[in-house]
C-alpha cells in the first residue's frame, strides 16, 4: 500500500504562530469504525469510568484534560460536599495515578453528585449515534444572569455532562456542540423548577458545571452541531432526558 503525506496546519497552543505537521495519507483507507457505547461504561465505588479502545478527539472543562486533545479514558470521580484542597488539579492527577489511570491521556473531572445518580443513553438516526452520560445535582444551583450575587468559591463539580460522538467532527461542531448541550442542560433545569435559592429566579446550571465532548474522528464527518442539525437534534434530546433524569434521581434522596 503506497503512502503519501500531507501537510497539516494548526495553531499553536502558546504563541499566535503556526503548526506545521507531517501527516500520512492512505491511497486506500481501511479504518474500521469504532462506536461509543453503554458497554464500555464501568461504575466503580468512587468514580465512574469509560474506557475507549481507540483515542478520541476530545474538547473538555475537566479538572484534568481540559481544552483540545486526544484521550483514551474518561473518569467521573466522587469527592464529599466539603472537599477542599489548596491544588484540586495536582491532587486529581494523584488520585488518577493511584487508580491506575495514565493522567497524559485522561480527562478527570470531580462531583459531589452520588454515582448511582447517574443517567445515560445512547441514540442514534440515520446512521450517526452518540452516547451521553450526566451526572446532575443541583444543591448549588446559580442563574447566570445573577452570578454576581454569588461567592466565587470553589465546589467540586454538580452537573457533569459527558458526550462522545461516533463520527468525524470539525472543532467549529465542536463548539456549537457545546452550546447546544448547553441550551438543553439549562432547558431540563427549568422544567424541573429548579430555582436559584439566593436569588429566587430559575437557575441555568450550578456554579462549576463541567462538560466534555468526544469523537472517534471515524465514519461520515459532520460540519456542524447547531440544534437544527443531525448531530444536533441529537445532543439536545439526549442531554435533555439524561440531565432531567439525574436530577429527579438526586432530588429523591433528599
Amino acid at each position: 500500500m503506497c503512502i503519501k503525506q500531507i501537510l497539516k496546519k494548526f495553531a499553536h497552543p502558546r504563541v499566535p504562530a503556526p503548526q506545521i505537521t507531517l501527516l500520512p495519507k492512505w491511497e486506500k483507507e481501511e479504518v474500521e469504525a469504532v462506536n461509543i457505547t453503554a458497554d464500555m461504561l464501568q461504575h466503580r465505588k468512587h468514580h465512574i469510568v469509560l474506557r475507549s479502545p481507540i483515542p478520541l478527539k476530545t474538547m473538555s472543562s475537566g479538572v484534568v484534560g481540559s481544552g483540545l486533545g486526544w484521550n483514551q479514558t474518561f473518569v467521573n470521580r466522587h469527592v464529599d460536599k466539603g472537599y477542599s484542597c489548596s491544588n484540586h488539579r495536582e491532587e486529581m492527577m494523584n488520585y488518577l495515578r493511584e487508580k491506575g489511570f495514565d493522567p497524559l491521556e485522561t480527562v478527570g473531572m470531580m462531583t459531589a453528585v452520588v454515582l448511582d445518580d447517574v443517567s445515560y443513553k445512547w441514540m442514534e438516526h440515520g446512521g450517526l449515534s452518540i452516547f451521553v452520560v450526566v451526572t446532575a445535582g443541583v444543591g448549588n444551583a446559580v442563574d447566570a444572569t445573577h452570578s454576581e450575587s454569588h461567592s466565587s468559591e470553589f465546589i467540586p463539580g454538580t452537573i457533569n455532562t459527558w458526550i462522545f460522538i461516533n463520527a468525524k467532527i470539525t472543532e467549529e461542531a465542536f463548539i456549537q456542540g457545546m452550546v447546544t448541550a448547553t441550551e438543553a442542560k439549562v432547558r431540563a433545569l427549568e422544567d424541573q423548577k429548579v430555582i436559584d435559592s439566593v436569588t429566587g429566579t430559575y437557575a441555568t446550571g450550578t456554579s462549576t458545571d463541567s462538560i466534555l465532548i468526544a469523537a472517534t474522528q471515524r465514519g461520515e464527518q459532520h460540519d456542524f452541531a447547531g440544534t437544527i442539525t443531525a448531530l444536533g437534534k441529537l445532543i439536545s434530546k439526549a442531554v435533555y432526558w439524561c440531565t432531567r433524569e439525574s436530577i429527579q434521581k438526586s432530588q429523591k434522596r433528599k
